[in-house]
């Protein structure tokens, strides 16, 4: 009997199954090893030889601030003299002789940050390489590809003057197959600039820069400023007197690719934009990037999608009509109106209420004090209820190499054990000290501030929300991560959001805090393939939009007469992207489609000399849902319409039955074919035909699910569709369990019946109970689903008849009448309707805020339709099985505490068997009753098990951004405890009935010992000795021991689930 307990794979548990599967998962979907070089390191000494003035050791992606200042250390302690004299000859008049010797010659001067932070040199090798890789596409190579130059531009006279910093610089030229085109193409010297030496009168010191360069006849154009603020100085100098006079002519024009502060916030009043304001004083700028503003409303329609709630200060105004003009309100009103809105006073909660965002800006830059603005509302423009919370930049606490703390990280460098313990608390964990250069513990009250925010924000909503999106805004990605790292874990409902795309977003170590983040960009990591030119995708993208501001820069210079205007480069940023962090991807959900036809898709001219014609430079956005091959698809919805039927038939045994007459009824051979050709053809439809139709309509079908909502992934960790599908998973296999569970109950007991010969009876039996229960009233008959009380005593005929007592039949009938299908169903349904309520009370008890990971009204409406039913349909099969172990545990107790169970038929069978008189054969046939029942009821202790493992499964974070409430984990813990509890009911009842039968024999054993030998017709000592063993080795259904249990292995599952979601979600964090 002990091969019961085991499993039909040699073995293997239901756990070590999963646990294999795990691992195989791991095995199959790595995504990629480390690279690793295998070039050697550069031991040998440097031997210089100087034959140009471009002679700095440098990679083309290497900083040129860093890669100047680096060889001229070098060459100071070589030889301090020849590198004096070597920087002597390095002048602007030197490199505009050489400038004049290389005509025509366009210079294009490269604003870069200065500073000493990694984060200034780690932008400086963005710009660069960006740049190198525009002028690649433009058709330019560089003349020394390991090498660079640099000068020393005319020291400023004044009080205050001082040696120059170096301007590096590096020429490039046509490439080979580009030069005989004829298509008017330069020399180009490429100018590295520090954005800091421009802080002040930007132009003016730009012209004097440029003086020597343009009247040796080049031409000059300008990256820059590096950011809003020199955009904001060069603003403030043009305002204070025209520009004419001071700026050489023909003006140079400057291409601005990092500014993005709006027109409206750098302009004064009456200036209607930057192009034309900087145009009316002598000056030329083109923005090649959108602005902040664009960036916000994007972002509040895509929080709108996920569900908040914005506000409109029009719909405040006054009372007007449909045709009426917007009113226009003071700033007083508007304010006025804000606040009545986001600030009610006490008792006022306005409903509907807007939603509440909190801003996390940097306040020490022009770019994080402005873009914070842009999600308030303004007159008929929509917004939300902007809570502002401020850091400075440098979080970590990180200084320049070479200065003091220079190699201090965030925790001020290595710590010694001594420091270790002073910053333990007394539960173990460590926190951050309120001291020293880290500024983590601002982030630390920082986040207490805004958790404290929240429940006052929420205390005061009409509907009981809080904050319910977080904006990190900053320039620094650095300062980004680590405010996602300390407020994520606080607000794990809250949606996240940033501007601009950093790949860095989308690193391993990352993916705790930046998984979900929504990301509004003027640009991916890439343009469209025509526009890229081979270039891989970039680090981030201004890196794109430094790129691109190259390869407009370049096609001006070819056509200087007809530069690309304002309003041309504008219309490509019309429509900000969006993105959704993912596991391995930066999803985008707006843009041309992914799966666009090839005509549509080159139907611009984006290739060639005429690519600024080209209507979008962006890529396609993310494919929104797999398109497989069509037999891929045929045969993934030939399974699934497989799936569906096949189990039906295999549970069912009325259909199998109703097959096999509607074929054995066949009148002649000729109906017989027919009606096989009947079934086959329906096999047809069913697994060919359905299949077809299904795979023809998917397209459309997944446009239609994933149109401004979730995409299709499974394992992307963005999508909330693969939660659904297992939720749609979880409502049928209820279903099937439920069907499955009565089965396999019902197949049990005809097994049972046929082996002990109770056919006879049971007939008997449950005619009487049919004709007893004719003559109940309809609440009666109700009642006798729960108490037997109602049931009529049996006659004293019908005892003789079944050879059985009168209390013996009336425990028989009393478990024909409960075990009946509609009887369970009652029952089942009055556990369910009992039990809502007190979920719904728990649910309001821990008063949680609800988290739906949804976006657009579909999705929406989806998990809603799904959430009743799928919840309906677990409760039901958690008390279905309950009730099947509840009443196997009356059933164990109630056989034991009767006499003369078994009529005269099972009696003569198991005397037949053992040899021992039926007197002590009652106590066992008991047990053997037991064990083939219970040996079916323990299994379906799976089922709740299964069902709960899945709810748990659907809400894992490895699908979207889920978190697991209270209430679900204490409902579901509820849930197995009430199945456990029921097992172990049932393991003890079961127990107890073999203690009793162990008595009884032990009684018999004694009495039969204390005799002479036995007579004929009694059981002699060594049968009843062999009876107590095989009644104590009995290892069938609930005697089985109690690790082989099947409700060891079911409390196992969800914890193997569990485990499971987490430990994919560590393997994303690992890069497999």
């Amino acid at each position: 009997m002990e091969k019961d307990s085991k499993s039909g794979l040699g073995g293997l548990s239901g756990n070590g199954l999963i646990a294999v599967m795990l691992l195989l998962a791991g095995v199959l979907f790595v995504r990629e090893a480390p690279l690793e070089t295998t070039r050697l390191p550069a031991g040998e000494s440097r031997f210089a030889q100087h034959f140009s003035l471009q002679d700095v050791d440098a990679r083309l992606w290497q900083d040129p601030f860093g890669a100047v200042a680096k060889g001229r250390v070098e060459a100071r302690k070589n030889d301090a003299k020849r590198a004096e004299a070597d920087d002597a000859r390095r002048t602007a008049a030197d490199l505009a002789r050489e400038i004049r010797s290389r005509q025509p010659v366009e210079i294009l001067a490269v604003m870069l940050p200065g500073g000493p932070y990694s984060e200034n040199v780690e932008s400086r090798r963005r710009g660069r390489y960006a740049v190198l890789a525009g002028l690649n596409a433009s058709r330019l190579s560089p003349v020394d590809t390991e090498h660079l130059g640099y000068f020393f531009p005319p020291v400023r006279p004044g009080p205050y003057a001082r040696s120059p910093e170096p301007i590096p610089y590096e020429w490039f030229e046509p490439t080979l197959d580009a030069r005989g085109n004829n298509d008017d193409l330069r020399r180009v010297l490429v100018m590295w600039l520090r954005s800091e030496a421009f802080d002040n009168a930007p132009f003016a010191r730009m012209a004097e820069l440029a003086r020597p360069f343009l009247e040796s006849g080049a031409s000059w154009r300008v990256i820059g400023p590096n950011g809003s603020d020199g955009l904001k100085a060069m603003i403030d100098e043009a305002a204070k007197s025209s520009l004419k006079g001071k700026v050489p002519a023909p003006p140079m024009r400057f291409y601005s690719p990092y500014a993005t502060v709006p027109d409206d916030v750098l302009l004064p009043d009456a200036e209607s934009s930057l192009a034309d304001f900087f145009e009316s004083r002598g000056a030329l700028l083109v923005r090649t990037i959108g602005n902040d503003g664009g960036l916000a409303t994007r972002l509040i329609d895509e929080l709108e999608l996920r569900g908040l709630r914005p506000l409109t200060i029009e719909a405040l105004g006054p009372d007007r009509g449909e045709s009426d003009p917007p009113p226009t309100l003071t700033a007083q009103q508007e304010v006025e109106a804000y606040r009545k809105a986001c600030r009610p006073s006490d008792g006022e909660k306005p409903d509907p209420a807007p939603s509440h965002v909190a801003v996390v800006a940097e306040w020490d830059t022009l770019y994080g004090r402005s873009l914070r603005r842009e999600f308030r509302p303004a007159a008929n423009e929509r917004g939300f209820c902007i809570n502002s919370f401020n850091y400075v930049r440098g979080l970590d606490g990180q200084l320049p190499a070479g200065g003091q703390g220079a190699s201090d990280s965030a925790s001020g460098g290595k710590q010694a054990p001594g420091d270790k313990d002073a910053t333990r608390r007394k539960d173990g964990t460590f926190i951050e000290r309120a001291e020293g250069q880290s500024q983590f513990d601002y982030l630390r009250r920082l986040a207490v501030q805004m958790r404290e925010k929240d429940r006052r924000v929420r205390a005061a909503s009409a509907d009981g929300m809080g904050l319910r999106a977080i904006g990190v805004l900053g320039n620094d990605v650095h300062d980004k991560l680590l405010v996602l790292q300390a407020l994520k874990p606080e607000f794990p409902n809250a949606i996240f959001f940033t501007t601009d795309l950093d790949a860095r977003f989308l690193h391993p170590r990352e993916q705790a805090w930046t998984r979900n983040l929504i990301v509004a960009s003027n640009f991916g990591l890439r343009l469209r393939d025509e526009l890229q030119g081979g270039a891989p995708p970039f680090r981030d993208s201004y890196q794109v939009s430094t790129f691109l501001t190259t390869r407009i820069a370049m096609d001006d210079a070819r056509h200087p007469t007809r530069p690309l205007s304002q309003a041309a480069i504008a219309r490509w940023f019309k429509t900000p992207r969006v993105f959704e962090i993912g596991r391995t991807e930066a999803f985008e959900f707006y843009g041309r489609p992914a799966n666009e036809g090839p005509q549509k898709a080159t139907s611009n001219p984006c290739r060639g000399e005429g690519w600024t014609a080209c209507e979008d430079v962006h890529p396609p956005a993310s494919a929104r849902y797999p398109m497989p091959r069509e037999a891929t698809l045929v045969l993934i919805a030939s399974l699934l319409v497989l799936a569906l039927w096949a189990p039906a038939l295999f549970i069912s045994l009325g259909a199998r039955r109703f097959l096999g007459r509607f074929v054995a009824r066949a009148p002649d051979g000729s109906a017989l074919l027919a009606r096989y050709a009947a079934l086959a053809v329906l096999a047809v439809l069913l697994q060919l035909e359905l299949p077809l139709w299904l795979a023809a309509h998917w397209q459309p079908f997944a446009e239609w699910l994933t149109r401004e909502g979730k995409p299709l992934t499974a394992f992307e960790g963005i999508s909330l569709w693969p939660t659904e599908a297992i939720r749609v998973l979880n409502l049928v296999l209820c279903l099937y369990l439920l069907f499955r569970g009565w089965g396999a109950l019902t197949r049990n007991l005809d097994e049972i019946t046929r082996e002990f010969h109770l056919g006879r009876t049971r007939r008997e039996l449950i005619a009487e109970q049919r004709e007893a229960q004719a003559r109940l009233r309809w609440w009666q008959k109700l009642a006798q689903v729960f108490s037997m009380r109602f049931v009529p005593a049996a006659s004293r005929s019908k005892q003789a008849a079944h050879g059985m007592l009168a209390p013996a039949l009336d425990f028989w009938k009393r478990y024909v009448a409960q075990n009946r299908l509609s009887a369970r169903l009652l029952r089942t349904t009055a556990y369910v309707a009992a039990a809502l309520p007190w979920s719904y009370l728990i649910v309001l008890a821990f008063d949680e805020e609800r988290s739906v990971p949804y976006r657009g009204d579909l999705s929406l409406a989806v998990h809603d339709g799904l959430r009743i039913p799928s919840l309906v349909a677990m409760y039901f099969l958690v008390f279905f099985v309950v009730d099947a172990t509840a009443f196997c545990v009356g059933f164990v107790r109630g056989l034991r505490e009767q006499a003369a169970n078994w009529p005269e038929a099972t009696l003569d069978l198991f005397e037949a068997q053992t040899g021992i008189p039926r007197a002590h054969l009652d106590n066992w046939v008991d047990l053997q009753f037991i064990a083939l029942r219970t040996r079916s009821v323990t299994h379906l202790i799976y089922y709740p098990f299964i069902v709960i493992s899945l709810l748990l499964l659907s809400r894992s974070a490895v699908f979207d951004r889920w978190t697991m409430p209270v209430s679900t984990i204490v409902l579901s813990v509820g849930g197995a405890v009430v199945a456990l509890g029921c097992a172990l009911a049932l393991r003890l009842a079961a127990e107890a009935s073999r203690r009793h039968a162990l008595d009884l024999v032990k009684d018999a054993l004694m009495r039969a010992n204390a005799k002479a030998p036995a007579a004929p017709g009694e059981a002699t000592p060594k049968q009843l000795e062999l009876l107590q063993s095989r009644i104590e080795s009995l290892r069938m259904g609930a005697f089985a021991p109690f690790w082989q249990q099947p409700l060891v292995k079911a409390v196992l599952l969800p914890f193997a689930t569990l485990g499971g979601s987490t430990l994919l979600d560590y393997l994303a964090l690992a890069n497999i």
